[in-house]
């Protein structure tokens, strides 16, 4: 008998089906070659006047103990104050875009003072 490798007690694995919808998996194996062979950002925004990039990416695990796990993220790097550089978690891509879009708006108001 062949044994799997599982997930810890303290998270859960998924990867994406055709239409970008989480899926749980428990095999460790599977997730990590999903993992390696499929792309996992989204949406990368570079202000590149301001160095400051937006990245929308998969994140595939989650907190078991956690409701809705937050599989996506959206990060901000390149801030000049250093605790700008905030992530955003959602559990859908549509709002991961969502958050997106709305960061770098944000951004963009706060670099041009409209």
């Amino acid at each position: 008998m062949r044994s799997r490798s599982v997930p810890t007690q303290g998270e859960r694995l998924y990867v994406l089906d055709a239409k970008n919808r989480p899926v749980e998996v428990f095999d460790r194996s599977e997730w990590s070659r999903w993992m390696a062979g499929n792309e996992l950002i989204f949406r990368r925004t570079l202000l590149e006047a301001s160095g400051v990039t937006v990245t929308t990416r998969f994140r595939g695990v989650a907190d078991a103990k956690t409701g809705e796990p937050a599989l996506f993220v959206t990060r901000i790097a390149g801030m000049e104050v250093r605790d700008d550089n905030e992530s955003y978690g959602a559990s859908t891509l549509d709002e991961a875009l969502e958050w997106h879009e709305r960061i770098v708006q944000k951004i963009l108001k706060m670099l041009t003072g409209r």
